[in-house]
């Protein structure tokens, strides 16, 4: 990628008008079809929370012209009010695919706006996937220009960059061309926000739509004629220094790199072509950040012949940036269980389920067998591991000290494995929320995107 004179605003929307998905290998259009068959299934879930309800209500409340439809609800709303409610709802369950590249869930805000804008247009199935690709890549390259810094000072990168990623896919489905697309990262940049400490609330979630509909609406308004200055994102004064202390231009138009975590140092892997290579599933339905210690805690029960009854003391080892997202010492709420350490961990060592959004409830928060794991364990901050490399250490009541370690930062490499568990996840979490014949129509439908004449299609109730 030419820097444009050092104009990083300009040099990524050159990149995201020009990306062309038919000249990328087949495996990367499954990828991106896997991503959005994972968003539609957590997105139907998540429509189920009240808070959905409740912002759903207001939206239709505020009135508008109802062009576009809401996964899991019956209501039509404004395109920029749907990317909204999708967006929020898609990220309220904390289910939804993650990028370490931003770090943080590019998916959701970018695929929230593009089926928005896709609907309002009646746009196609394969314009779709490369305008999803297209602000999936841009989202993560504005990510690794600010990383790690911009996280660290509490921003939620999700919302933050998916801001701009919504307004990539969005411009591409309007076909502006490179300078309008330009202006609509400028005004994205205005409209970017998000913030850690909103983390275990309703909040969270909220600010993923937020960043799908200023991301639509920067892009409408650079069609409408809206100017910004140059290069927001790269200015002295714009989006990048101002919100982080690093600026690495070489790492944000350069081949995409997978670097999970800045703090450890790593071998740095041979480059990818696309940031989406290195989408990660999740398959536990809490902070991605908490699976490695799932994981962890999975193959000590189911390995090492002991009952959660013999347990008397945990210690789980994680990287100090998990303090701040997913160290909740004492949940009170279903939310906030998903972003405690403890509380999944007693999940995974008394059997629950913890791929079923089920098992975070207030009466698993009550029950004593797990309240009793929870208090016996410590979380310990370990700088030696790498982000999100976990070792859960149990201590049994016969004198045996037992450990696992886990490694969750690795993509999956075999895409046709993969689909195989992203398609059963996909059926666990429709089935009972979805007639069987209209889940396997939405199914085939996304597995069949790129043939989809419009994708009107895939909000049909």
């Amino acid at each position: 990628m030419t820097t444009e004179a050092t104009n990083i605003t300009l040099a990524l929307a050159r990149y995201a008008v020009e990306l062309d998905l038919a000249a990328a290998p087949p495996a990367m259009a499954m990828r991106v079809k896997l991503a959005i068959l994972d968003w539609f299934a957590v997105t139907l879930v998540g429509a189920e929370e009240p808070f959905i309800r409740q912002l759903t209500a207001y939206r239709v409340f505020e009135g508008g012209q109802p062009q576009c439809g809401l996964v899991g609800r019956d209501e039509r709303l404004a395109a920029s009010a749907a990317a909204l409610v999708n967006g929020t709802a898609s990220h309220a369950i904390d289910y939804d695919d993650v990028s370490f590249s931003i770090p943080g869930h590019a998916t959701g805000p970018v695929l929230a706006a593009a089926l928005a804008v896709a609907e309002q247009t009646r746009t196609g199935g394969f314009a779709l996937m490369q305008a999803v690709l297209a602000g999936y890549e841009t989202a993560c390259r504005i990510g690794q220009l600010v990383a790690p810094n911009h996280y660290a000072r509490g921003f939620h990168a999700t919302a933050t960059l998916g801001c701009f990623g919504a307004a990539a896919a969005a411009a591409r489905l309007l076909n502006l061309d490179v300078s309008t697309t330009a202006q609509a990262l400028g005004i994205a940049a205005i409209k970017a926000a998000g913030l850690k400490a909103a983390f275990g609330s309703s909040c969270k979630p909220l600010q993923v739509g937020e960043a799908a509909r200023s991301g639509l609406e920067a892009a409408r308004l650079a069609e409408a004629g809206f100017d910004a200055p140059a290069d927001m994102i790269g200015h002295r004064l714009g989006f990048a220094r101002t919100h982080s202390d690093d600026f690495h231009l070489e790492a944000a138009l350069g081949p995409p790199r997978y670097v999970p975590d800045f703090s450890v140092a790593t071998t740095d892997p041979a480059p990818f072509d696309f940031h989406m290579e290195t989408n990660l599933f999740k398959f536990h339905a809490a902070c991605y950040e908490t699976h490695a210690a799932i994981e962890s805690a999975l193959a000590l029960a189911r390995s090492d012949g002991f009952s959660h009854r013999d347990v008397v003391a945990i210690t789980i080892h994680v990287n100090p940036h998990c303090d701040d997202i997913c160290n909740i010492h004492t949940p009170t709420t279903p939310l906030q269980a998903k972003f405690s350490l403890r509380h999944t961990v007693a999940l995974a060592l008394a059997g629950r389920d913890t791929s079923s959004p089920a098992a975070f409830t207030s009466d698993n928060l009550a029950c004593p067998t797990l309240m009793r794991l929870q208090a016996l364990a410590k979380v310990v901050l370990d700088p030696t591991l790498r982000v999100p490399q976990t070792r859960v250490c149990v201590r049994l009541n016969d004198g045996r000290e037992l450990a696992r370690h886990h490694d969750s930062s690795l993509p999956h490499a075999d895409v046709n494995d993969l689909q195989m568990r992203l398609v059963h996840k996909f059926r666990a979490l429709t089935q009972g929320r979805l007639p069987a014949g209209q889940a396997a129509a939405l199914e085939a439908s996304i597995l069949d995107l790129a043939s989809l004449g419009g994708v009107s299609a895939l909000l049909q109730r």
